[in-house]
């Protein structure tokens, strides 16, 4: 008996973050999403090859800024992987880009399923993404919108948490609350009452996220119509123009994951993260005996738990140090203890103009 065909699902790559903690080497000429952090690939091209495995997927939507797009169009073309560029005059958050994205699939496709992804997280086991996107799907269909629950390997300060409630369909659970990022004593609590990180990426029928927009952020989806329309259908990129400006800035989850009672989650198992700092860089990447990962030209002594990178022209050597980030790029250092990794956008931004 032949297998049913699989539903079509829109992915929606959202390319907006400065990953301003990854410092010296994110820039907003050339954000965290164009570097090539835990592969010889950028994060962008590891996102839309994670995408392209879903079964069922069309072309991207990618929502980017308008400064970045010979970037994103380039870093498609290398990996051969076409998508749908949308551009920003200015970034107004995740909300707007994703109300816009849900108006271009239902003008083509009125029933149509989304996935909306961040384009720079760390996701190794890409099968397991795709069966995560699937076992989403049924939910979305009913009108659920699901998130990614990532079941904590540890009490995180860093993320946000999922409380799950009860089963939705299938292993999708309802949202019962959600919880930001908590200090350390509230982290361990939420480990043991079995709460799942907020992953920041969802599935959802892409009308039902058009409804809950025009519900709760009416001027969010009167700017994203109006740029909507505007748009030259003719050109290669489409560009936004200045209508898209009038919406507030506001993320999805404060928009309406927080708000809605169509909120849900299905918890997943496999690595996940958002390589939010230097820290988080480190635990993903390939590492020595001594816990060491480093790239460029290194000399590492008696040196344990340590991420160097370095640029073409700098050589470093680090001598008797343990759990040390050293960056060097773009003409700048950074040397950072990497259980103060999260402080790194306040001595970047104290640099500016410097």
């Amino acid at each position: 008996m032949s297998q049913a065909p699989s539903p079509s699902v829109h992915p929606i790559i959202l390319c907006g973050g400065a990953g301003t903690r990854l410092w010296p080497e994110s820039t907003p000429r050339r954000p965290k999403a164009f570097l090539p952090l835990t592969s010889t690939r950028s994060l962008l091209q590891e996102t839309a090859l994670r995408i392209a495995g879903v079964a069922g997927a069309a072309d991207p939507i990618v929502v980017a800024s308008y400064a970045h797009a010979e970037i994103v169009l380039a870093e498609f073309a290398q990996i051969n992987i076409a998508c749908r560029l949308v551009t920003e005059p200015a970034g107004r958050g995740s909300a707007p880009a994703i109300a816009l994205a849900c108006l271009e699939i239902v003008a083509q496709d009125p029933d149509g399923l989304a996935v909306a992804v961040a384009c720079d997280h760390h996701v190794p086991d890409a099968a397991a993404f795709a069966a995560g996107v699937l076992a989403a799907l049924p939910a979305a269909a009913k009108g659920a919108i699901a998130t990614f629950g990532v079941r904590p390997t540890h009490a995180s300060t860093a993320y946000g948490y999922i409380r799950p409630g009860e089963l939705f369909a299938g292993e999708v659970r309802a949202a019962a609350s959600f919880i930001e990022k908590p200090d350390a004593e509230l982290a361990e609590v939420l480990l043991a009452e079995g709460c799942l990180w907020n992953s920041g990426n969802f599935v959802f029928h892409a009308a039902t996220m058009i409804e809950e927009l025009e519900a709760r952020e009416p001027d969010v989806m009167a700017a994203a119509r109006a740029a909507h329309a505007a748009l030259d259908r003719d050109a290669a990129v489409l560009a936004l123009g200045d209508a898209f400006l009038a919406s507030p800035d506001i993320a999805i989850d404060v928009a309406v994951m927080e708000r809605t009672d169509r909120a849900a989650v299905l918890p997943i198992d496999y690595a996940w993260s958002d390589l939010g700092a230097w820290d988080s860089v480190h635990e993903a990447a390939t590492k020595d005996k001594f816990g060491n990962s480093v790239r460029g030209r290194v000399s590492l002594v008696d040196s344990e738990r340590c991420l160097v990178r370095t640029d073409a022209a700098t050589r470093v050597a680090v001598i008797g140090l343990e759990n040390v980030a050293v960056i060097v790029e773009n003409g700048a250092v950074l040397v950072c203890d990497m259980a103060h990794a999260q402080k790194v956008r306040k001595a970047a931004k104290s640099l500016e103009g410097v």
